[in-house]
């Protein structure tokens, strides 16, 4: 892995520039031969904003990704998405969403490519399909296709488990993968509460003392931790690129220490190029991903992720120049 003496703004603006993650500048410098292109893999919780709407969209195309995943789409909104992402040459693909869904049930997901996404059959035991998208799309120069998964996972404290059940049967299709599938899973996860120096995780199955609640119960911190650490060699490509002494969050209101409840993990058969929150200065000053609750010039409850995965197993790994070490 690379960059993992930058820090995320620094390494964000390196993958703006194309500075890192850019296969193509690097195999004209002859150190990447045999290896796939990078891709870059973008998500964000867009709120279900319809008054930002073009704004946030201008946001995102500016990162030029090859993978996008959205998340928190309303069906009102999913037009517009839709025509944006595909005038500047993006093939959508979206769950569904009932128009009649209750309040809480009308927050879709969807995932474009620069090559089309073909939707995959979603795990069947997951509670709320709208918040779950599985798609493959095969980037140029890659001899397989990328399976997608985007995921919103619901708060803790919705009725009948249904974050718990849905990060049960996300984990599961995961493990069904095998190791040999470059794949990648992105978005929302509502998870974790805290994360320590140490790598010591805190779940929302916890208090703030790190005792169990009573009403969670150990099912839901196990559901938790297993989506955050991904199955066996699967990697959260921000640790694993910045270790736990980065303090980034994706999302911050007020005096709250805030959460990173972002993420985008990579599976066993890519390697984790680059990895930053977007960050953006509200009020004065650094917020950290992308947003402050209340003072987002973004329009957003969430931050932006931009990531980069190459290095297919088996294939030579990319060597980099000395100032991306």
């Amino acid at each position: 892995m690379v960059a993992a003496k930058t820090n995320g703004e620094q390494q964000h603006r390196q993958l703006e520039r194309g500075e890192v993650g850019d296969a193509t500048r690097r195999r004209r410098r002859g150190d990447t031969r045999g290896v796939a292109d990078a891709v870059r893999v973008l998500t964000w919780n867009v709120a279900g904003r319809l008054s930002r709407l073009d704004e946030q969209a201008d946001r995102v195309l500016g990162h030029r990704p090859d993978v996008i995943c959205l998340q928190e789409i309303i069906p009102s909104g999913l037009t517009r998405w839709t025509s944006r992402l595909e005038r500047a040459g993006y093939a959508v693909a979206a769950s569904a969403v009932a128009l009649d869904a209750p309040r809480g049930r009308r927050l879709g997901v969807l995932i474009a490519g620069r090559v089309h996404p073909r939707a995959l059959p979603q795990p069947a035991a997951a509670p709320w399909p709208e918040r779950l998208l599985v798609a493959e799309l095969r980037p140029p120069g890659w001899p397989q296709p990328l399976h997608v998964v985007c995921l919103h996972a619901p708060l803790s404290q919705r009725a009948e488990q249904v974050k718990v059940r849905t990060l049960e049967a996300v984990y599961a299709s995961l493990i069904a993968l095998g190791d040999q599938v470059p794949a990648v899973l992105c978005g929302d996860l509502n998870t974790p509460q805290y994360e320590a120096r140490d790598a010591t995780i805190q779940t929302f199955a916890q208090t703030r003392t790190g005792r169990l609640r009573p009403e969670r119960g150990e099912r839901h911190d196990q559901a938790e931790r297993k989506i955050l650490s991904g199955p066996p060699g699967w990697r959260d490509a921000f640790r694993a690129l910045h270790g736990y002494a980065a303090r980034d969050r994706s999302w911050k209101t007020g005096r709250h220490p805030g959460y990173r409840l972002d993420h985008v993990l990579v599976s066993p058969a890519l390697v984790a190029l680059a990895c930053a929150y977007d960050p953006q200065r509200a009020r004065g000053r650094l917020v950290g991903p992308f947003r402050d609750v209340r003072g987002s010039r973004a329009g957003s409850r969430s931050p932006m992720i931009l990531a980069s995965a190459a290095g297919l197993t088996g294939m030579p790994r990319p060597r980099f120049s000395r100032r991306f070490r």
